[in-house]
């Protein structure tokens, strides 16, 4: 280390957190950086918070005696409204607190003073998440210079890199009492050569065991500093877990608090921490030098999509298996059983869980999910989330090169752009259907009519000549739009992503062009403009319009359309072998008919590209309840799958749903499956009605519902499961039950909903006869000619 004092270097890495640092009067920022030779502590000194006002008003927002430190200075940008600013420099977080306060008092614009510091060095150079810095190590110095913190190095300059330098991970789980009580923390991962990694430490006297990664402690205090060891020794890139932050993370903060220990399971021995006090959330948590990944969020962030986010849930319809422990639901009790009297079969439950949460990482390559998308916007690894940070940190840097500073505010209040088209469907039963998406319309749409904040700004004071009219009043400059190129650089990206079969960044790609269009609508952000946004979807809509035009001068009937998806019947006597081949020729005619279009009226290139998505061999569609209208975004179809076999396609419909209960999902599938292979329905619903009031479906009439906040949280408080929530909590004395992401099973008895487990009135059977099952069998029962009361009225005159 000593030999590397004071050397001119350049260290290349992926950054893993970012800081902002007042210390002796100056403002550093801080990087904790992995390299090929381990983690490094990159500081940059004399920094300064930027910001930009419009110059005619520098003069006197600057005239208060408390800003006399604020330096300000010219620069060849302007703000959206064609005026000069200039940049306004800060030398720490408290003068930029104040200039923005007085700022307000004087109603002067500020314009990106809400950009950290941290971020704005790195997104400015184009630098995500890997980075290379010139500068030299340094020896520390004080009282600080431990063992355990990791090389100095102090750098002047940055710029972009390419690494693939492999991060380590860990998963982390703790078991603990009703009390929260720590009992073990498990630990499980792999190292970059393959090799499994796991440890439990648990709270208790020592046992001869076969579980050789056990480690015994004494009390949970010596847990927590074994841990704490631990982090230093074993010393993590990544922390994996199931809720980690919301529990896992918040429980051991709280626990070492409790007990008065220095939580320093950060990099540099620094501390874990909250940056809001009793706020324990993703974008909250403090703990430099190490990512955060929790399994729920980034599932989510990946669209995967799942009735339930247990990991129990979760870990068996992914890896088909589940936690080890006897009893799922009531495991509380289990836990506390095995503390007392097995721990080795605690721990091995510990690990698993920990375990289950790798195997999960890796099954859905959310590692390299999490990475790509760090990677792609910019934003810190592990935020998740951040649709308009990241585009900011993609659409600024080019902004500010073009000669713009970003607006302050929004410049829509009130006016709302519409949404995707939803065509009328025409609702009956159908064979052969075939479906033609647009691939990725809203960002084709942004590349193809140029789309974009700069070229709004600059298409309102050009000639016809020089622009592409939009909507609302819009025109776009045809000179150097900044979104349609970050497009067409994602769409490059994503092909070529596609072409070596990398689904991680294909994927992350997809979600955050998909983003864009919904960021330019949010009035979260600061270039959301109704003129941008209806531009996107009002030519959405005429797109569809016209395709469907086109579709159906070919002779076939479009019979439902939604936002980029168009349904085209082709009649149900079409040959079965010509399917396919007569989908591709219509998109391939479609986009044909764009093209030609769009360079003979607006001379542009298209970029819309209609793809043959689906054929369903057999379709329903729906008519609105207790209406001849057709229903929107729900049908049914049957689809052939890669095996050969037909599957059922549900959308929109109850059997997609978690808030049914288990029997009217059941019975959906069947009818449906009976409908399409022309098998009697009305026999196979009486049998169920005469099922369900003998009592033999009961197990399948529980409801369940997940608080998605804590109970007192709710402004509605008469829903079924939050009356039963209440009730449970009262019944045991346990108030588990009120608090965010406690799962409630119920009934609906002659009462009302009542826990599953402890009714004390009879199901109500007339409720799932007319409220869960009549609701399902309608549409089909209206297909056959007849009603659901008439085939009820029968059956029950015969009970």
């Amino acid at each position: 280390m000593n030999s590397r004092l004071n050397e001119q270097q350049v260290i290349k890495g992926r950054v893993l957190t970012r800081h902002a640092v007042n210390r002796q009067g100056g403002l550093h920022l801080q990087y904790f950086v992995q390299t090929e030779n381990g983690p490094v502590t990159v500081e940059i000194p004399n920094q300064e918070h930027v910001c930009f006002v419009q110059a005619t008003d520098a003069t006197a927002l600057l005239a208060s005696s408390e800003l006399r430190g604020v330096r300000r200075s010219p620069v060849a940008l302007s703000c959206f409204a064609n005026t000069p600013v200039e940049a306004l420099y800060c030398v720490d977080g408290r003068q930029q607190r104040n200039l923005n306060r007085a700022a307000k008092d004087l109603d002067i614009e500020l314009f990106e003073s809400d950009i950290k510091v941290e971020h704005r060095f790195l997104v400015e150079r184009f630098i995500a998440l890997d980075a290379e810095f010139y500068g030299h190590f340094v020896a520390r110095t004080g009282t600080n210079a431990v063992s355990q913190q990791q090389p100095l190095f102090i750098a002047s300059r940055a710029r972009q890199a390419v690494s693939t330098i492999a991060l380590n991970a860990i998963s982390l789980d703790f078991e603990c009492s009703f009390a929260g009580e720590l009992y073990s923390v498990g630990l499980y991962g792999q190292t970059t050569e393959g090799c499994v990694y796991q440890k439990v430490i648990m709270v208790g006297e020592a046992e001869e065991t076969d579980a050789n990664y056990i480690e015994w402690v004494e009390n949970e205090a010596q847990l927590i500093n074994q841990l704490i060891s631990w982090f230093a020794e074993y010393d993590p890139d990544i922390i994996i877990g199931w809720s980690v932050v919301t529990f896992d993370l918040a429980l051991l903060y709280r626990r070492a608090k409790h007990h008065g220990i220095a939580l320093t399971i950060g990099r540099d021995n620094h501390p874990l921490g909250w940056k809001v006090e009793d706020k324990y959330r993703p974008e909250t948590l403090s703990l430099p030098g190490r990512v955060v990944l929790d399994g729920i969020d980034w599932l989510k962030a990946a669209f995967y999509q799942f009735d339930r986010y247990s990991l129990e849930f979760v870990s068996q319809a992914l890896l088909d298996e589940g936690k080890a422990i006897h009893n799922v639901d009531n495991r509380m009790d289990e836990i506390n059983d095995l503390f007392l009297n097995n721990k080795p079969a605690l721990a091995h439950y510990n690990l698993t869980d920990c375990r289950l949460v790798w195997d999960i990482f890796e099954k859905t390559h959310l590692f390299d999910f999490a990475i790509e998308r760090a990677k792609l916007t910019g934003l810190e690894l592990g935020r998740v989330g951040a649709s308009v940070a990241a585009f900011n940190n993609l659409y600024l840097p080019h902004l500010h090169r073009a000669g713009y500073v970003a607006p302050s505010k929004p410049a829509s209040d009130g006016i709302e752009s519409p949404g995707g088209y939803v065509m009328d469907s025409v609702p009956g039963l159908y064979q052969h259907i075939l479906v033609l998406d647009f691939k990725s319309l809203y960002p084709s749409i942004i590349r193809t009519f140029l789309i974009d904040p700069k070229g709004l700004v600059e298409g309102l004071t050009q000639v016809e000549e020089q622009t592409v009219s939009g909507f609302l009043g819009a025109q776009f400059s045809r000179e150097k739009p900044i979104l349609p190129m970050l497009i067409k650089n994602l769409s490059e990206q994503r092909e070529l992503a596609k072409a070596h079969h990398d689904a991680p960044l294909s994927q992350a790609i997809k979600i955050i062009m998909n983003s864009l269009y919904g960021v330019l609508g949010s009035r979260g952000c600061v270039f959301h403009d109704a003129r941008l946004a209806s531009s996107i979807t009002m030519r959405g809509h005429e797109i569809m319009k016209q395709t469907r035009l086109w579709i159906e001068a070919e002779g076939y009937k479009v019979i439902y359309g939604d936002t980029d998806s168009t349904f085209v019947w082709l009649g149900n006597d079409f040959e079965q072998e010509q399917v396919a081949q007569t989908g591709k020729s219509l998109a391939e005619k479609v986009n044909q008919l764009w093209r030609d279009k769009l360079t003979q009226e607006f001379k542009l290139e298209s970029f819309l590209e209609l793809e043959f998505e689906t054929h369903f061999e057999q379709f329903f569609m729906p008519t609105l309840r207790g209406s001849v209208e057709g229903s929107k975004k729900r049908y049914v179809g049957t689809k052939r799958q890669t095996s050969g076999e037909l599957g059922l396609v549900f959308k929109g419909m109850e059997q997609v749903r978690s808030d049914w209960s288990p029997l009217a999902r059941r019975v959906q599938y069947e009818l449906y499956e009976r409908l399409f292979q022309h098998l009697d329905v009305t026999t196979y619903l009486r049998e169920i009605i005469d099922s369900l009031h003998s009592g033999e479906l009961d197990d399948e009439l529980i409801f369940t519902k997940h608080l998605r906040r804590n109970l007192e949280d709710y402004t509605a408080k008469s829903a079924p499961h939050l009356k039963v929530a209440r009730a449970l909590c009262d019944i045991n004395q346990d108030q588990r039950f009120a608090k965010r992401g406690a799962r409630i099973e119920y009934v609906m008895t002659l009462n009302g909903a009542e826990p599953a487990e402890q009714t004390s009135n009879l199901i109500d059977y007339d409720y799932y006869l007319s409220r869960q099952l009549e609701p399902i069998a309608e549409p089909i029962l209206s297909i056959l000619k007849t009603s659901f009361s008439e085939v009820a009225t029968n059956q029950m005159s015969l009970i």
